[in-house]
């Protein structure tokens, strides 16, 4: 996968300006502009998260590493996009997750912060070909990367600042481990878009985010 630090700060879209304006209008053309950056960064993570989530989709079982490469490319996208529609829009996520029954609320949840947990490790702690198990196919040989399984890692090593990562190993072992990476990753995906969705029709902008 591409250095995944070179993805860390997309480009955001910028904004209108009007020197010309009174200070009350630069003031209000200012925030205008942010918003639109907002809007730009988040409508950016979502497409380089769909065309991500395309290419471990269109992975070979025969190219492990690039179907590695596309797995955990995926998941940088999913968190980026996430924190993105919670930055932005955080009524409108407040207002998906509000939507769904209990359990449908705690996978999706869960799921973010299973791949936070595997975007914090990476590069790190972990190489990304530990996270993922090839599996069989039932007629046999070798499944579809999209149906190969989260490992069931252990608990990363104790280090400075490991309380805060406990709770989304925990996470991860709940809602990821042992489960296929495709089905974990188009939940996610499939929520970011009904939120996006719900932001375009609600124009939710400032409502305060649903509690995670």
């Amino acid at each position: 996968m591409a250095d995944a630090r070179e993805h860390e700060q997309p480009g955001a879209v910028p904004g209108p300006r009007d020197d010309r304006g009174t200070p009350r209008s630069r003031g209000q053309d200012s925030a205008d502009g942010a918003s639109q950056a907002a809007d730009g960064t988040l409508a950016w993570s979502l497409t380089a998260m769909s065309e991500a989530l395309r290419r471990l989709a269109a992975a070979s079982a025969a190219d492990v590493p690039q179907a590695v490469a596309a797995a955990t490319e995926a998941v940088w996208w999913v968190t980026l996009a996430d924190a993105a529609m919670i930055r932005g829009h955080p009524g409108a996520y407040g207002a998906a997750l509000a939507a769904l029954d209990p359990a449908a609320r705690r996978a999706v949840e869960g799921s973010f912060a299973g791949f936070r947990f595997i975007r914090g490790q990476l590069g790190y702690h972990a190489d990304p070909g530990d996270f993922i198990q090839p599996q069989a196919a039932p007629g046999g040989g070798s499944a579809p990367p999209s149906a190969w399984a989260w490992a069931p890692l252990p608990p990363p090593p104790p280090h400075r600042g490991a309380a805060r990562e406990a709770s989304p190993y925990r996470e991860y072992r709940a809602y990821l481990a042992g489960r296929p990476l495709g089905q974990a990753l188009g939940r996610a995906a499939g929520f970011l878009s009904q939120a996006h969705a719900t932001a375009g029709r609600a124009g939710h902008n400032s409502t305060p985010a649903a509690t995670r």
